[in-house]
């Protein structure tokens, strides 16, 4: 049995995210392994003596037939256990090409019929059969759908989230975003807000112009020093500080030169 997985932090740092998919097996996956195990000993031995049974017939030595049920079902558990890793992956964001889903899909459908067949062959054909020959074609087909239907079963299961998606809250999108929404022009904001605001740009603002780098500014105004920067620019843009930045006039410079 794995242990559990231990909380990680959600992409903000903010709170922990609980675990999706916590490793600890509950009891019904635990009675759908055990089930899984019991059937597909049953049925793959059933399948395996019928396709042994077909190989003989078909030439192949008693020694080497036995060959046949693991090249039969064998790809049969393969292809259903990779769908469902090529599922889980894709659910992470994994791009999966179209044609190796098809592949799998191909694989399984194939092995399944042929082992359906082999199976229903095996049957039709054998010596003192109290069933008629239709009816005991499809009990031994019976061996390969149940295991397929077992695999596929707990597969699903495991599949299954035991826990919501943990969701973002407000706070952790306020916290991702770094403050910038402050840059953004405030629309819906009230008077009190609005004058907080615009004091603390004029900090902003006045502590640049006195020579305060970006990131000596931050601390004091409890601010990333990239989100200060783009305070400073927006007031620039917006003609803010055009009073404090504006040039001398030509005719003024041509005073000064004398």
């Amino acid at each position: 049995m794995m242990s559990p997985t231990d909380a990680t932090l959600s992409p903000t740092g903010a709170r922990p995210a609980v675990a999706v998919s916590p490793g600890m097996w509950n009891v019904a996956e635990v009675v759908a392994l055990l089930s899984l195990a019991a059937v597909s000993i049953a049925a793959f031995s059933w399948s395996a003596i019928a396709l042994h049974g077909v190989a003989v017939m078909s030439g192949i030595p008693s020694g080497l037939a036995w060959g046949a049920p693991v090249i039969v079902d064998g790809p049969i558990i393969q292809a259903a256990f990779s769908l469902v890793a090529l599922n889980r992956r894709a659910k992470l964001g994994v791009a999966i090409p179209a044609a190796t889903r098809r592949f799998f899909w191909i694989e399984l459908a194939a092995a399944e019929l042929v082992s359906l067949l082999g199976n229903g062959v095996h049957a039709w054909t054998a010596d003192g059969l109290k069933l008629p020959q239709l009816a005991a074609a499809a009990v031994a087909g019976a061996a390969p759908v149940a295991a397929l239907a077992v695999t596929h079963a707990l597969t699903a299961l495991l599949e299954v989230p035991r826990h919501p998606e943990p969701q973002a809250t407000a706070g952790d999108g306020v916290a991702a975003t770094g403050d910038t929404e402050a840059t953004a022009p405030e629309s819906e904001a009230t008077p009190a807000e609005s004058d907080a605001t615009a004091a603390r740009d004029a900090e902003i603002l006045r502590l640049h112009l006195a020579g305060h780098s970006y990131r000596e500014i931050a601390p004091q105004v409890d601010l990333h020093h990239g989100t200060v920067g783009k305070i400073v620019a927006r007031l620039k843009a917006e003609g803010d500080t055009g009073a404090q930045l504006a040039l001398p006039a030509a005719s003024n410079v041509r005073r000064i030169a004398g």
